[in-house]
């Protein structure tokens, strides 16, 4: 984007901030929404929190987030608080208010966790619930469960005093019907960890708020008895890095469903990108972003080749591969080894539809297992949406783009093509390449040109432009 005078300013204030994926979310919703606004991290230490925050708003400043360690301190700065940051005593969100000359505080990471059980189809009403850990997130938690009306909490910490301040917090709230579908709630109990033997109900929901089993820390969990997981049917970890931890490991192992929490990561962002500036933020541009985040958390080794049949996918993608001392791997040749059919068959027996699907279903896979890979992909892979997508989870997509006439010398002789068995093959060629091209620009990282047929100059070029 081009930074003018008309710019609008965001950002996070904590410490450290270094380590944030906040721009991602913002700076990206407002380039796809084509919204002048920019978004930037902020070190802000303890004792400099109160100026900061006068600061930014006497520069104009739209919006900020808060993290760490100062989504307490920061609401004493606060010209306004909503009822669900002050019941959690938590600000992570501050909304710029001209009339008040200052910033209201709202908390959007419980809201984001909520958007994402919802979405996941996680129902908390009348159900039992465990939470893990009683520091300022499980305090969020327990009030999004008895916000949705959840039968009973119960609360596990190693200090059980922290546990039974929290408790008493919001037993305090339900009973005073602060809290809109408490009243459900019989009770949030505390609990010392090593309490869960004593936990009778089954079918239980289970949000881990801990930092254990945090990356580096993998191999870390809160409870690792077995008989405690034989009692769990939906664990959410309130960590999404790495992308399985060793708690979510263990609910599934024993039959329950897992979930991290990078969607909440990008939930939280949304609703404050869309409190700032009173927008609402299309589905497809957060299912885009949530992309990126998972690029940016969960990197992969791989090249991705995509482009029109004949482009040069299978023939420069073995050469880019040896170079690079990687392995190569065929999309289309493990489709056929998948289905025990050729490409040709399939179209005839399932249809182009049916063989699209085949397309997503393997991507979903290998989004999950293929790495140090230099991967050729069939010429209408990208088409579906869906597909784009996965194909940016699994590397660095680069598009090989071929001249049409280039492309017919290259296939017209070529009978396994069963989308060129037609009379005018160059024809449809043209036909396809006008539709697909901005499909291909649309799914890629990189466009480049493969009219060359030496695999060592497209190597050497590829190189010099620094695209591998």
């Amino acid at each position: 984007m081009t930074i003018n005078g008309k710019t609008r300013l965001t950002g996070l204030i904590g410490n450290p901030v270094e380590h944030t994926l906040s721009p991602v979310i913002h700076n990206g919703i407002s380039d796809k929404m084509d919204i002048d606004c920019v978004y930037v991290p902020f070190k802000v230490e303890t004792e400099g929190l109160d100026s900061a925050i006068k600061g930014a708003y006497e520069l104009n400043v739209l919006g900020m987030n808060v993290t760490v360690p100062h989504k307490n301190d920061v609401i004493a700065s606060l010209v306004g608080i909503d009822d669900c940051a002050k019941h959690i005593g938590a600000v992570n969100t501050l909304v710029r208010d001209e009339e008040k000359g200052g910033y209201v505080g709202y908390n959007t990471d419980m809201l984001g966790l909520r958007r994402q059980i919802h979405e996941d189809g996680i129902n908390l009403n009348g159900r039992t619930v465990v939470i893990l850990g009683a520091g300022g997130a499980a305090k969020a938690v327990v009030y999004m469960c008895l916000l949705d009306g959840a039968d009973k909490v119960y609360l596990l910490n190693r200090t059980l005093d922290k546990a039974q301040k929290i408790a008493d917090d919001m037993n305090k709230l339900a009973k005073d019907g602060a809290i809109a579908g408490a009243n459900n709630c019989s009770a949030v109990i505390p609990c010392s960890i090593g309490d869960y033997a004593d936990i009778r109900e089954n079918n239980l929901i289970v949000f881990q708020a801990t930092s254990i089993g945090l990356f580096p820390n993998v191999d870390s969990c809160v409870i690792e008895d077995d008989s405690f997981y034989d009692k769990v049917e939906i664990g959410v970890d309130l960590i999404y890095n790495p992308a399985e931890t060793k708690f979510m490991q263990i609910v599934k192992a024993h039959g329950g469903k897992a979930y991290n929490a990078l969607k909440m990561l990008l939930y939280q962002g949304v609703i404050a990108y869309e409190l700032w500036h009173k927008v609402t933020v299309d589905n497809d541009i957060l299912e885009d972003i949530y992309v990126e985040l998972k690029r940016r958390v969960y990197p992969k080794d791989n090249i991705v080749l995509i482009g029109f049949m004949g482009s040069g996918k299978t023939t420069f993608g073995k050469a880019i591969a040896e170079k690079l001392s990687m392995k190569f791997f065929d999309t289309d040749e493990y489709i056929e080894q998948r289905e025990n059919m050729t490409i040709k068959e399939i179209f005839a027996t399932k249809g182009e539809e049916g063989f699209r699907q085949i397309e997503t279903d393997v991507l979903r896979e290998l989004a999950n297992t293929l790495d140090g890979c230099v991967v050729s992909t069939g010429g209408g892979m990208p088409l579906r949406i869906e597909n784009a997508r996965l194909l940016k989870e699994i590397g660095k997509v680069i598009y090989l783009n071929v001249a049409t006439q280039v492309i017919y010398e290259r296939v017209k002789e070529d009978g396994k093509r069963p989308l060129l068995q037609v009379e005018d093959p160059y024809g449809r060629i043209c036909e396809m390449m006008t539709e697909r091209k901005p499909l291909y620009e649309r799914a890629c990282d990189v466009i480049f040109d493969a009219n060359c047929n030496d695999p060592e100059v497209i190597w050497t070029s590829l190189k010099n432009d620094g695209i591998i």
